[in-house]
Protein backbone atom coordinates (compact mmCIF):
# COMPACT_ATOMS: atom_id res chain seq x y z
CA UNK A 1 0.00 0.00 0.00
CA UNK A 2 1.12 3.38 -0.67
CA UNK A 3 1.72 5.64 1.75
CA UNK A 4 -0.69 8.44 1.93
CA UNK A 5 -1.05 12.30 1.10
CA UNK A 6 -2.67 14.79 3.04
CA UNK A 7 -3.32 18.03 1.73
CA UNK A 8 -4.69 20.78 3.48
CA UNK A 9 -5.77 24.28 2.20
CA UNK A 10 -5.55 27.33 4.32
CA UNK A 11 -6.35 30.23 2.20
CA UNK A 12 -8.06 31.32 -1.07
CA UNK A 13 -5.21 31.79 -3.32
CA UNK A 14 -5.68 30.89 -6.89
CA UNK A 15 -2.18 29.80 -7.50
CA UNK A 16 -1.84 27.99 -4.22
CA UNK A 17 -5.07 25.89 -4.70
CA UNK A 18 -4.39 25.30 -8.38
CA UNK A 19 -0.97 23.83 -7.49
CA UNK A 20 -2.21 21.61 -5.28
CA UNK A 21 -5.09 20.27 -6.62
CA UNK A 22 -2.88 19.65 -9.28
CA UNK A 23 -0.34 17.92 -6.98
CA UNK A 24 -3.05 15.61 -5.79
CA UNK A 25 -4.47 14.88 -8.93
CA UNK A 26 -1.17 13.45 -10.24
CA UNK A 27 -1.00 11.59 -6.56
CA UNK A 28 -4.47 10.08 -6.72
CA UNK A 29 -3.66 9.30 -10.51
CA UNK A 30 -0.34 7.23 -9.75
CA UNK A 31 -2.41 5.18 -6.89
CA UNK A 32 -1.83 7.13 -4.18
CA UNK A 33 -4.47 7.32 -1.55
CA UNK A 34 -5.52 11.91 -0.96
CA UNK A 35 -7.14 13.11 1.27
CA UNK A 36 -7.90 17.19 0.57
CA UNK A 37 -8.88 19.39 4.04
CA UNK A 38 -10.13 23.26 2.56
CA UNK A 39 -9.22 25.09 6.19
CA UNK A 40 -10.88 28.72 6.39
CA UNK A 41 -11.29 31.07 3.67
CA UNK A 42 -10.11 28.40 1.24
CA UNK A 43 -13.80 26.65 1.78
CA UNK A 44 -14.52 29.55 -0.46
CA UNK A 45 -12.96 27.13 -3.19
CA UNK A 46 -15.60 24.81 -3.16
CA UNK A 47 -18.70 27.24 -3.83
CA UNK A 48 -20.35 26.05 -6.95
CA UNK A 49 -20.47 29.70 -8.52
CA UNK A 50 -17.03 30.62 -7.53
CA UNK A 51 -14.97 31.86 -10.40
CA UNK A 52 -11.58 32.88 -10.23
CA UNK A 53 -9.82 35.60 -12.01
CA UNK A 54 -7.01 33.27 -12.68
CA UNK A 55 -8.49 30.77 -14.51
CA UNK A 56 -8.93 32.53 -17.24
CA UNK A 57 -5.44 33.00 -17.90
CA UNK A 58 -4.77 29.16 -17.65
CA UNK A 59 -7.69 28.58 -19.69
CA UNK A 60 -5.97 30.41 -22.32
CA UNK A 61 -3.30 27.95 -21.73
CA UNK A 62 -5.10 24.51 -21.63
CA UNK A 63 -4.75 24.02 -17.72
CA UNK A 64 -8.07 23.30 -16.03
CA UNK A 65 -9.71 25.82 -13.88
CA UNK A 66 -9.78 25.09 -9.70
CA UNK A 67 -13.42 23.87 -10.06
CA UNK A 68 -12.30 21.44 -12.74
CA UNK A 69 -9.47 20.18 -10.77
CA UNK A 70 -11.48 19.55 -7.20
CA UNK A 71 -13.65 17.43 -9.27
CA UNK A 72 -10.86 15.67 -11.38
CA UNK A 73 -9.26 15.17 -7.88
CA UNK A 74 -13.32 13.19 -6.28
CA UNK A 75 -12.89 11.54 -9.48
CA UNK A 76 -9.91 9.81 -8.55
CA UNK A 77 -10.52 8.80 -5.60
CA UNK A 78 -9.90 11.51 -3.72
CA UNK A 79 -11.39 12.44 -0.17
CA UNK A 80 -12.06 15.56 0.63
CA UNK A 81 -13.49 17.35 3.97
CA UNK A 82 -14.66 21.39 4.34
CA UNK A 83 -13.73 22.65 7.93
CA UNK A 84 -16.80 23.40 9.53
CA UNK A 85 -15.82 26.81 10.56
CA UNK A 86 -14.57 27.58 7.52
CA UNK A 87 -18.06 26.77 6.29
CA UNK A 88 -19.57 29.56 8.55
CA UNK A 89 -16.42 32.17 7.37
CA UNK A 90 -17.41 31.86 4.24
CA UNK A 91 -21.16 31.89 4.39
CA UNK A 92 -21.28 28.01 3.09
CA UNK A 93 -23.96 25.60 4.21
CA UNK A 94 -22.79 22.14 4.55
CA UNK A 95 -25.60 20.85 2.05
CA UNK A 96 -24.56 23.39 -0.46
CA UNK A 97 -21.18 21.44 -1.00
CA UNK A 98 -20.68 19.85 -4.07
CA UNK A 99 -21.16 16.23 -3.98
CA UNK A 100 -18.35 14.06 -2.59
CA UNK A 101 -17.15 16.83 0.35
CA UNK A 102 -18.01 16.33 3.50
CA UNK A 103 -17.90 18.64 6.52
CA UNK A 104 -15.42 18.04 9.38
CA UNK A 105 -12.87 19.32 11.71
CA UNK A 106 -9.48 19.49 11.82
CA UNK A 107 -9.22 16.84 14.41
CA UNK A 108 -11.60 14.28 12.19
CA UNK A 109 -9.03 14.94 9.16
CA UNK A 110 -5.96 14.23 11.08
CA UNK A 111 -7.01 11.00 12.42
CA UNK A 112 -8.00 9.89 8.84
CA UNK A 113 -4.76 11.07 7.84
CA UNK A 114 -2.80 9.55 10.64
CA UNK A 115 0.21 8.07 8.60
CA UNK A 116 -0.22 10.07 5.56
CA UNK A 117 2.35 12.77 4.31
CA UNK A 118 1.07 16.31 5.45
CA UNK A 119 1.16 19.06 3.01
CA UNK A 120 0.32 22.79 4.21
CA UNK A 121 -0.64 24.79 1.11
Amino acid sequence: MKRGLALVFGEASHARLHAGLTVACAAAALGRPVRLFFHGEAVAALATERRWMGDNAYAAAGLPSVAELIGSALELGAAAMACQTGLQLCGLAADALPDGIEAGGMIAFLADARDDELVIG
